[in-house]
């Protein structure tokens, strides 16, 4: 009797954004990659198992007996508790035979049985320090380790990210390894933004992937359908990844490009580096850090390019949310928001479209946690309509008044063609409502900030939403790149 086993690293993005050193953020991301690619690989096969697959921070693996299962998990469960302190990690497994049961309907038991055990999370305590020792700046656990150079104190699981990035510092030197190196400029609103960008309906396409082969499953036939499934799903799989790291090299490609442009627009460049930082690229889960100012740029030419490719026969697309901030926010908060942001953009999306949708936020103060709130309330007229268009469709070939290409325009229009006064005063009558933004507009003759495109948009509002708001709110937070 075999046994497939699954791991899954829990808490990723905890673990990545605990900290606001970004260097900190990147070891912690080599960490997850190496945890969930080469080192389950190694010892995978050293205890003459087989990887059925791999993705999203799972792998499932196939062992002929009970010692190899057992001998592998651990050795892995060792390794990582003794070098990666505090990294959260599950393993379970169940008995499998390949020739008599159905893969599909075993691999969703593993899934059931794993949820189970992290459901459950057995509670522990133990004594952090004595309160004799220094601690950690970055997680204020006991340090272990000071540095040399400079001079600062570091805990166990801060340090192991650390080393990390250490031991693979060539090959991060042309992307930004520090904040400064994402073009911030002094003198300028400073903001960073966190960019995430989750697949649509991924879910929903696996499940219709594994339906197709349930159909398959007859008395005589159970080992080759697992083997025809499991090579669908993982092709499938390498579709996805595929995709998704062609759209992100695009992205990184023609911001390269643009280094010369984006230096006289203001961005504090330096030579040589891309001021890109890349959290997360797993599959259909991405995750990435910039400069606020081409953050929106950035996500529309990842969708764009991302929409050439489909798996499974379909056209792939994905939600994005973007949060704009400080850059001493906290950096988990900061990516709590990109993710709501991104699972609001994605809320939006009809059942019968298959498009990409981008929503994004700009955090001025502090933030209360709740951002439908903050749309109902601070985002409302006085006449109870809305302020903004968002989430804003990425896709081509739509009709929607919230296209991201008319946005584009309407902030190349207001730019261009409107004083600045008379830009604080369209800010202004806009929040009172829209007769007030209308009488503006014909007192002060501004017909042409709502341009050709917002030809049914006399009066600034098209069904209850205002049409300008989301350009002037992040004209000051936005380099065009194209």
């Amino acid at each position: 009797m075999g046994f497939l086993n699954i791991l899954e690293v829990s808490r990723k993005q905890y673990y990545i954004f605990k900290s606001n050193k970004l260097k900190e953020n990147i070891g912690a991301s080599e960490i997850i990659a190496f945890v969930t690619e080469e080192l389950p690989q190694e010892i995978c096969k050293k205890h003459n198992g087989s990887i059925v697959s791999s993705g999203g921070g799972n792998v499932i693996f196939y062992f002929e007996n009970e010692d190899d299962n057992k001998n592998f998990t651990k050795e892995y469960s060792k390794y990582l508790l003794n070098e990666f302190p505090m990294l959260e990690f599950f393993i379970t497994s169940i008995e499998f035979d390949p020739c008599k049961s159905q893969i599909i309907g075993k691999i969703r038991e593993l899934y059931t049985k794993l949820e189970k055990k992290k459901a459950k999370r057995d509670q522990y305590s133990y004594i952090v320090d004595f309160g004799i020792t220094e601690k950690c700046s970055s997680t204020k656990l006991p340090a272990i380790k000071k540095d040399k150079n400079s001079k600062e104190f570091y805990s166990g699981e801060s340090w192991s990210k650390v080393k990390m990035y250490k031991d693979n510092e060539d090959k991060f030197k042309k992307y930004a390894i520090d904040i400064k190196d994402l073009g911030i400029s002094k003198n300028e609103k400073s903001y960073i933004a966190i960019t995430y960008i989750d697949g649509n309906r991924m879910g929903k396409r696996i499940k219709k992937l594994r339906d197709k082969y349930q159909e398959k499953y007859t008395e005589n036939n159970v080992k080759e359908v697992n083997d025809e499934y499991i090579k669908a799903f993982n092709d499938f799989s390498e579709e996805v990844k595929t995709a998704f790291e062609k759209a992100y090299d695009k992205m990184v490609e023609v911001v390269k490009s643009k280094s010369e442009y984006l230096i006289k627009s203001g961005l504090n460049i330096k030579e040589g580096v891309v001021p890109i930082r890349k959290i997360i690229l797993a599959g259909d889960d991405v995750c990435y850090i910039t400069d606020a100012r081409i953050a929106l740029e950035c996500a529309y030419i990842f969708i764009n390019e991302l929409e050439k490719h489909y798996a499974g026969g379909e056209k792939i697309t994905a939600g994005v949310g973007i949060a704009m901030v400080k850059e001493k926010y906290p950096f988990f908060k900061t990516y709590e928001l990109a993710e709501e942001l991104c699972k609001n953009a994605k809320s939006g999306i009809p059942d019968e479209a298959n498009e990409s949708r981008i929503d994004w936020h700009i955090v001025q103060g502090e933030y209360n946690n709740n951002l439908t709130e903050i749309r109902e309330v601070i985002y409302k007229t006085h006449d109870n309509k809305n302020l903004s268009l968002r989430p804003l469709v990425i896709s081509e070939n739509s009709n929607y008044i919230n296209q991201y290409i008319l946005f584009k325009k309407d902030i190349e229009n207001i730019q261009n063609k409107v004083p600045r006064s008379k830009v604080k005063g369209m800010l202004k009558e806009m929040k009172k409502g829209e007769k007030h933004l209308d009488t503006y507009i014909e007192i002060n003759q501004l017909y042409k900030a709502l341009g050709e495109h917002r030809i049914g948009a006399k009066t600034g509002f098209v069904d209850g939403k205002c049409v300008l708001f989301d350009a002037i709110e992040v004209m000051d937070y936005f380099i065009s790149l194209s």
